[in-house]
């Protein structure tokens, strides 16, 4: 009879523990936060609004250069009865051709005109006196001359008018160009070659020209 007793006892057990075994765990609350959509959560700033940011400061950071690019010439212009000239300043290209081609706008030389080359010489020296500290520098103007070389549509135009009207031409250029770059003499070629106009050879430099 105890025998009975002792494994009704250690059945009884048995079934606890297979009871015990068989709970389920713990279940997470339905609100409980999740890794992802913690993660979801947590703002991000996107690659592209980043870039543009970056390359908004670094266009901020650029300083705005001024490039120089005109000047103010004084244009010499033939009046209305080709007797003389009149005087006009206007803001033109900072070159040679910027000047030919303000000249051209008042009819001053014709459509066509372009300068092949053009180059300044004897603009002047330096002197140093002394040595170190005490060392001065002087300067001492020359006399500037001009070498301009433009195309033959210039010269075309120079033989074709009268003599009135071929001083216009020339005193026009000659005497803005030597105004402009403040020099002595000018010396004017066609496409490399003397000018010739069956009024003239121009085979030596200009100064500047007055309308007798």
């Amino acid at each position: 009879m105890k025998s009975i007793w002792l494994r009704l006892v250690a059945l009884v057990l048995a079934l606890g523990l297979l009871a015990g075994c068989g709970a389920s765990p713990t279940a997470e609350p339905d609100d409980a936060p999740t890794k992802d959509s913690a993660a979801e959560k947590v703002p991000t700033e996107s690659t592209e609004d980043s870039d543009d940011v970056q390359q908004e400061l670094a266009e901020d950071e650029i300083p705005d250069i001024a490039v120089v690019d005109e000047t103010e010439v004084t244009l010499y212009l033939p009046n209305d009865n080709a007797d003389g000239f009149d005087t006009v300043t206007e803001t033109v290209k900072a070159n040679p051709q910027g000047i030919v081609d303000a000249l051209i706008a008042h009819k001053a030389l014709p459509e066509g005109v372009t300068v092949n080359d053009f180059r300044m010489e004897n603009n002047g020296t330096e002197t140093t006196t002394g040595e170190g500290d005490e060392a001065t520098v002087s300067y001492t103007p020359g006399d500037s001359q001009i070498f301009l070389d433009v195309s033959q549509a210039f010269g075309d135009a120079a033989a074709t008018t009268g003599t009135a009207g071929e001083t216009m031409l020339l005193g026009s250029l000659v005497n803005t160009m030597l105004t402009y770059y403040n020099a002595q003499t000018l010396t004017l070629t066609v496409d490399g070659a003397v000018l010739e106009t069956g009024h003239n050879v121009y085979d030596t430099p200009f100064t500047m020209m007055e309308v007798e």
